[in-house]
Formats: structure tokens, C-alpha cells, sequence
């Protein structure tokens, strides 16, 4: 054997030493990973056909109940009794009678006999008795369509969506299949239908090695969940990886593959991808009107910030709570002050009546830094100091004293100060006590209650005399219907927000809901 040769052996033989190692594994790590990841899917779908079980259980519960009303069918005191049971469960939307196929009435329609509404033949039938009606059309010639559970010639209403509604920061698909046929009557949005039947059809085998799938089938109801979940990349091009290894070296690789590992579980984070929204300035502001309830006439917007990741909008509830323990919620809310003097100084400039509200974290209430780069930030704009409030959720008064503090320093400086979601916390009466403020919102939970018959439905009316009392200006949170709007003007509440005047919307499209109102004669002004 001659020196090359033998260099060339040696080299290899050291080689393979140390390389076939790594690609064992590299090969065990993947397959590895593939088992986490797929016991994390089917914990997930668990999780899922659990939630599409309670809302079935609860259809099923409100049949039940229905078949048990001693009143005359569709009569006045039974259409009553609908309502209360429509409104009482809480994924049902309807609930009605039908005879040999032809509804007859319901809580949203009323006697219907004569609208000759006729129910198709039953997708299927449950081992309780209980038929089952797909992709109805809605009576109301909505889009949306619906689904029917019924027994007996009782039925509810239940919204498909209602079976994937699963609050999942990891955006995976879901859908929703009928095990008998095999159709897909539920799905979230950017699902693949077809995908998913065809996932389905393979027991959840498919050859992809992007994404994953699970199937999870109900022990006790003919339908299953399928949850489609992209793999981590890392490991999907595990087989690229490995040659990137044979060609570097083994400290290379060891090195390169650590630090990919590093970048993708960091990138895999929502923590990290906050950060790096925060870098890019992805987030945005919305605008929902604040109006007079005396006349209807919009007096300012709350500024709402919204977060759209990879195309879809992550929840407030989600990121917000997570930018607060990350100690990244006072870059956010200095990004919202930015947004909102660069998308409505024009407009407040040329009309000083209105205002603009702003959000402020429990952080934030603890020193002036807000302050200060509010001050920095309005100086030349030509807003007004009073055109931007400030709007303080009672449940971050954590610091009394120096809450105390900075909330007259905010009013000192002319920012109105907005005490938000009143009541919501355990000490509001107390904060009445303990500081002074200008508006005080009504939570939109109290306001749901105005005028009915329970047991919170006189709080509103409590907090509006108290407020009265202090000499301070009433927001109601949450206003969807025009009763509430009536009941809540009539008891002295000046001020109002919620859908039924409009929903939060970009600032092109608030300033054109602008537009359509005539200048106020009269501003608002805070006593």
C-alpha cells in the first residue's frame, strides 16, 4: 500500500468514523422529533374533540330540555320558552319544532308554517335518536351555513364553526369529519378540504414531509377531528443537513447544526417572533368609534393595536399578556402612539373636538416614562395635549402610590385619564376613593346585562350614579344593541362604544367614516 493510498484510506476510514456517528444521529433526532411532534398533534386533537363533543353534548342537552315544555308548540309561551333556551346554551344559535320535514316555528323566526321552510333528509342518526342535518342554507340568506340537531321534532341551531373553534398559537388546521361519508362539514379558514378528505381516506398516512396529520374519532358520536400541523423545518430537510455535515466536517457541523437548532427554536417562539415584530414594526392600529349617545355623533376612537402574523391575526388576548411578561408591552404601546400621530394628526389638527385614546400598562402607570415620550412625541404636531387620553384598566393599579402619582401627572400635563373595564377588578370602589380621573368606562360585561333580568343588571346603573356623583364623564363598553344604547342614555350615560355604532377599523377607513358625519356644532369637552 503506498502512501496515497494509505492517506486515502486513513482519511476515509477517519472519516466514516466520524461522520456515520453524526448521520445515526441526525437519523435518530429526526425520528425523535417526528414522535414529539405527532404526540403533541394528538394531545391537540384531543383537546379538539373534546371541545366538539361539549358543543354536541350541549345541542343534544337543549333538545332534550325542549322535549320536556309543557306549553303548546309554537304557541306564544313556547316560542318564549325557545328564546330562553336559544339564549341560555351557549353554542346554541337556534332552537324550533318541524312536522314531516317542514319547520314550523323557531326563536328566531317565529311561527314559519307559513314561510314553508322543508328540512332535507337527515345526514345521519345518532345511537340516542338524534338526527343530524349538514350545510343547511340559513333562513336569513347569510353565507354562513348551519347545522341541525334534532329529536322528536325539536331542533337546535349550532354554527360548524363552533366544532374547530380552538384557540391555538401554533395555527394549526382543523376540520371536521362526518365518519359515515367521509365529507368535511367544518373547517377552519385556509383549510384544503379535499387534503383533508383524502387525509382522512389514508388514516392520516400521507406522503408529505412537510406536514403531519392526526386523526382523533369521538368514542361516543359518528365524526373525528383532523389536525394538520407543518413539521419543524430543521428536521424536515434532515437528509440536506446531513450532506451539508459530510461536506464541513464534524466541528463544523456540530457547531452549525447547534446554532440552527438555537435559531429555529427561537424563531419557533412567540416570544421571539413578538421581538422580531416589534424590529419590523408590524404592528397595527384600529380605530373604534366613541360616540354621543345623545345624538349619535362620534366624539373620538379608542386606538385598539392588532398583530397580523404569517397572514392571520394573532388575538390581543394572546400577545398581550405575552408582551407583558416579556417586558416588551411599552415598546408596543410607544409604536401605537406613533401610529396614531402619523395616521390622525391631520385629521386632529383640523378638528380639535375629537380625541384619540390610548391604551397605558400597568408598567407604565409605575413612573413618567410614557409621559415623557408622549410630551416628546406630540411637541410641533400642533395636537392638543387633551386630544390624546389616556386609558388606564384599574386591574394594573398594582403600585396604589405611584399610580396615584403618575395618573395626576398625566391630567397635570392635560391628558384626559380614562379608568377602563370599571368594575371588572376587586377594588373599584376603592379607586374612587384613592384617585382622581376624568371619564370612567363601563365594562362591556355589565352592559350586557342592562335591562334583563339578572343578578348584575343593576350594576351599570349603580356605577352610572356614582359617576354622577363624582362629576366624571361615562363610556359603555360593549353596546350591540339599540335597547341598551336607549336604557343606558336614559340613566345618564353620555358616551358609548361598541358594534352596534361601528367595529374597529383601519385609519383609512375610520377617517371615511369621518367624513360621512357633519362637523360637530358642539364639542365634548372633559369637566
Amino acid at each position: 500500500m503506498n502512501r496515497f493510498t494509505f492517506l486515502a484510506v486513513s482519511i476515509f476510514l477517519s472519516s466514516a468514523a466520524t461522520l456515520v456517528p453524526v448521520g445515526l444521529c441526525v437519523y435518530i433526532a429526526q425520528q425523535d422529533a417526528h414522535r414529539r411532534e405527532e404526540a403533541a398533534l394528538k394531545t391537540f386533537a384531543d383537546n379538539a374533540i373534546i371541545r366538539a363533543e361539549i358543543v354536541t353534548k350541549q345541542a343534544e342537552q337543549a333538545v332534550a330540555e325542549m322535549e320536556r315544555l309543557p306549553q303548546e308548540r309554537c304557541s306564544p309561551l313556547h316560542l318564549e320558552q325557545l328564546r330562553r333556551i336559544a339564549f341560555t346554551w351557549r353554542y346554541v344559535q337556534d332552537a324550533g319544532v318541524y312536522r314531516d320535514g317542514m319547520n314550523l316555528c323557531s326563536a328566531l323566526l317565529g311561527a314559519a308554517e307559513d314561510r314553508r321552510l322543508r328540512l332535507p333528509a337527515p345526514a345521519w342518526l345518532t345511537r340516542n335518536g338524534f338526527l343530524v342535518w349538514f350545510d343547511l342554507d340559513n333562513p336569513f340568506g347569510a353565507a354562513r351555513k348551519s347545522m341541525l340537531i334534532g329529536r322528536n321534532g325539536n331542533y337546535v341551531s349550532v354554527d360548524p364553526g363552533s366544532y374547530v373553534d380552538v384557540v391555538d398559537r401554533d395555527a394549526r388546521l382543523l376540520a371536521a369529519v362526518d365518519t359515515r361519508t367521509g365529507n368535511v362539514f367544518s373547517a377552519t379558514q385556509g383549510v384544503d378540504r379535499q387534503l383533508m378528505m383524502t387525509a382522512w381516506q389514508r388514516g392520516g398516512r400521507m406522503d408529505d414531509p412537510v406536514h403531519a396529520f392526526v386523526i382523533k374519532k369521538s368514542d361516543d358520536l359518528p365524526f373525528a377531528i383532523i389536525v394538520e400541523a407543518r413539521r419543524s423545518s430543521s428536521f424536515a430537510n434532515w437528509k440536506a443537513l446531513l450532506t451539508v455535515w459530510l461536506l464541513v466536517g464534524l466541528a463544523l457541523g456540530l457547531v452549525l447544526g447547534s446554532l440552527v437548532l438555537r435559531v429555529m427554536s427561537r424563531r419557533n417562539s412567540m416570544g421571539w417572533q413578538l421581538r422580531r415584530a416589534l424590529r419590523r414594526r408590524e404592528f397595527s392600529v384600529q380605530y373604534q368609534p366613541i360616540v354621543s349617545l345623545a345624538d349619535g355623533r362620534c366624539v373620538g376612537a379608542e386606538a385598539l393595536v392588532r398583530w397580523v402574523q404569517d397572514g392571520r391575526p394573532v388575538p390581543p388576548d394572546v400577545f398581550i399578556p405575552l408582551a407583558e411578561e416579556q417586558g416588551l408591552i411599552q415598546a408596543i404601546t410607544d409604536q401605537v402612539l406613533e401610529r396614531v400621530i402619523a395616521e390622525m394628526s391631520d385629521r386632529l389638527r383640523q378638528d380639535p373636538r375629537r380625541y384619540v385614546s390610548i391604551n397605558v400598562s400597568a408598567e407604565d402607570l409605575k413612573t413618567l416614562r410614557f409621559l415623557n415620550v408622549l410630551t416628546a412625541r406630540l411637541a410641533g404636531t400642533g395636537i392638543a395635549n387633551a386630544q390624546i387620553r389616556i386609558e388606564a384598566t384599574e386591574r394594573g393599579f398594582l403600585d396604589v402610590d405611584a399610580t396615584r402619582r403618575v395618573i395626576q401627572a398625566f391630567r397635570d400635563a392635560g391628558h384626559p385619564v380614562c379608568i377602563d373595564d370599571f368594575g371588572t377588578g376587586y377594588s373599584s370602589l376603592s379607586y374612587l376613593q384613592s384617585f382622581r380621573f376624568d371619564v370612567l368606562k363601563i365594562d362591556k360585561s355589565f352592559v350586557d346585562t342592562v335591562g334583563q333580568d339578572a343578578a348584575s343588571s343593576s350594576v351599570a346603573p349603580h356605577i352610572i350614579a356614582m359617576a354622577h356623583a363624582l362629576g366624571v364623564q361615562i363610556v359603555a363598553e360593549g353596546i350591540e344593541h339599540a335597547d341598551q344604547a336607549q336604557f343606558l342614555r336614559e340613566h345618564g350615560t353620555q358616551f358609548g362604544q361598541g358594534w352596534l355604532f361601528a367595529r374597529p377599523m383601519p385609519a383609512a377607513e375610520f377617517l371615511r367614516y369621518l367624513d360621512r358625519e357633519s362637523v360637530p356644532e358642539h364639542g365634548v369637552e372633559i369637566q
